[in-house]
């Protein structure tokens, strides 16, 4: 008889259950966009009778929506409902906003706006010059804290256990720039608690360099961060310090408000 994997459950998870159904929620993704219950039940070492209880109760809820004819399931749309919800209530997004659009027209670049999320970044929202319609959004959307400017401009400035546990997870090379070791991620980080600024140098994705740096709360302890990107050949050092520059003193005057 099969038997579920023993899940490691915080013990702030007083409904067991309930942290067991989240957690398939969490296994979509833009990569994963639709998976079946076999997938699911492998990935989340759940028996399938669970995962299949877990997405019928998803679904009467319109959490999950299941395709009739690959008989998988995708997000549904009460998740984007409650995307909605946390993207028009969210204080940071709030308050950064026409700094996001000012930058992007003053810059003609787009601009990112990013907060931690356990060791990854999850981009919150974006800005894009009026002359350019054609950037990617990547509100939502996830990435590596040791190879973008934004996940770096945070990670340096949080406990060594945080950078402790990016480390043992290791290093997915995305280019050949991207760090490679924990020593080599250490003194990046260094530098730029120093330099109060990130770079990625084209560290996550070939041809693209941004400039980030992070955000404060009144408190002075870091929220969120901020980027510029664009294509490499309009980021040379010149351009970078300024950018820096302009990005640390506009966030500075708006630290008070978080």
């Amino acid at each position: 008889m099969a038997k579920e994997k023993k899940q490691e459950i915080p013990k702030e998870a007083k409904v067991k259950s309930l942290y067991k159904a989240m957690q398939i929620l969490f296994l979509f993704s833009e990569e994963n966009d639709e998976l079946g219950v076999t997938e699911i039940a492998e990935k989340s070492g759940l028996l399938k009778s669970t995962v299949h209880n877990i997405l019928s109760t998803f679904e009467a809820c319109n959490i999950v929506k299941r395709d009739s004819r690959t008989n998988k399931f995708r997000l549904g749309i009460r998740v984007l409902e409650l995307s909605n919800q946390f993207y028009h209530n969210n204080d940071i997004r709030q308050v950064m906003r026409p700094i996001l659009e000012q930058v992007a027209n003053d810059e003609n670049e787009t601009v990112y706006l990013a907060v931690l999320q356990d060791t990854e970044v999850i981009y919150i929202d974006a800005a894009f010059p009026s002359s350019n319609t054609g950037g990617r959004n990547m509100t939502g959307i996830k990435a590596p804290t040791y190879c973008t400017g934004i996940g770096k401009a945070m990670l340096a400035f949080e406990p060594d256990k945080v950078t402790e546990q990016v480390i043992r997870e290791g290093f997915q090379q995305f280019t050949a720039n991207t760090v490679s070791d924990g020593k080599q991620l250490k003194k990046e980080l260094e530098e730029i608690r120093k330099k109060g600024y990130a770079i990625d140098n084209m560290e996550h994705e070939y041809g693209v360099k941004c400039v980030a740096v992070p955000i404060t709360d009144h408190d002075g302890k870091v929220v969120a961060a901020v980027s510029v990107s664009g294509p490499s050949p309009r980021f040379d050092k010149k351009r970078i310090e300024g950018l820096a520059d302009s990005l640390k003193e506009k966030v500075h005057q708006i630290s008070y408000r978080l």
